[in-house]
C-alpha cells in the first residue's frame, strides 16, 4: 500500500477519533482551559494512534520493516492529516456550535493581561488585546491547528520512530 494513502486513511480515523473526543468535553461541559485532563488525553491518544499505524504499516504493508526516515514521515504525515480533520472541526465548532468562545477567550486574555501587568496602560492593553484579536479568527485557527497539529506530530513521532525502527538486513544502504 502506498504510503500517503495510509496515512490518508488513519489520519482520517485519527481525526475523526480526536473529533468525537472534543464533542465529549463539549457535551460534559469538560473546560479545556481549565483542566489538563483533556489535553493529556488527546496527546495519549494520538501518541498511541501513532505508535499502532506505525506498527501496523511496518508489520503488514512493509514486509517488517521500516527506516527511522519512513516512520518519521508516515507518523508526521498520518498527524497532518488528522489536523486537517481537527481544523475542519475547530472551525464548525467556533462558527456554529460555540460563537461566543472567542468573545471568552478575548475575556480571559484580558484578565490574564491584567493580573500578569496590573500597571499596564489602556492603550498597551487595546494594542495587545487588538494584535490578539487579529489573531483569533476561525480562519487563523485553522491554519495554526493544521500547523501546531503537525508540528506536534512530527516530534512525537521523533521520538515513537527510534523505538519502532526495523531496518531490513537484506536492503543494500
Amino acid at each position: 500500500m502506498d504510503i500517503r494513502k495510509f496515512a490518508m486513511n488513519y489520519g482520517a480515523v485519527l481525526g475523526l477519533c480526536l473529533m468525537l473526543l472534543a464533542l465529549l468535553f463539549w457535551a460534559l461541559d469538560i473546560d479545556e482551559q481549565q483542566s489538563a485532563i483533556p489535553s493529556i488525553l488527546n496527546n495519549v491518544v494520538i501518541i498511541g494512534f501513532l505508535v499502532y499505524a506505525i506498527i501496523y504499516y511496518r508489520d503488514n504493508a512493509n514486509n517488517g520493516f521500516i527506516s527511522y526516515a519512513e516512520s518519521l514521515k508516515l507518523g508526521t504525515s498520518v498527524a497532518f492529516f488528522s489536523s486537517v480533520i481537527m481544523a475542519l472541526y475547530t472551525f464548525i465548532y467556533i462558527t456554529y456550535l460555540n460563537p461566543d468562545m472567542l468573545a471568552n477567550i478575548m475575556n480571559m486574555t484580558e484578565q490574564a493581561m491584567l493580573e500578569a501587568k496590573p500597571e499596564i496602560s489602556d492603550q498597551e492593553l487595546d494594542l495587545a488585546l487588538s494584535m490578539t484579536s487579529k489573531f483569533m479568527q476561525p480562519h487563523w485557527m485553522m491554519i495554526m491547528g493544521v500547523l501546531g497539529g503537525t508540528f506536534m506530530g512530527f516530534l512525537f513521532s521523533l521520538i515513537i520512530s527510534i523505538f519502532l525502527k526495523k531496518e531490513n538486513p537484506n536492503e543494500i544502504s
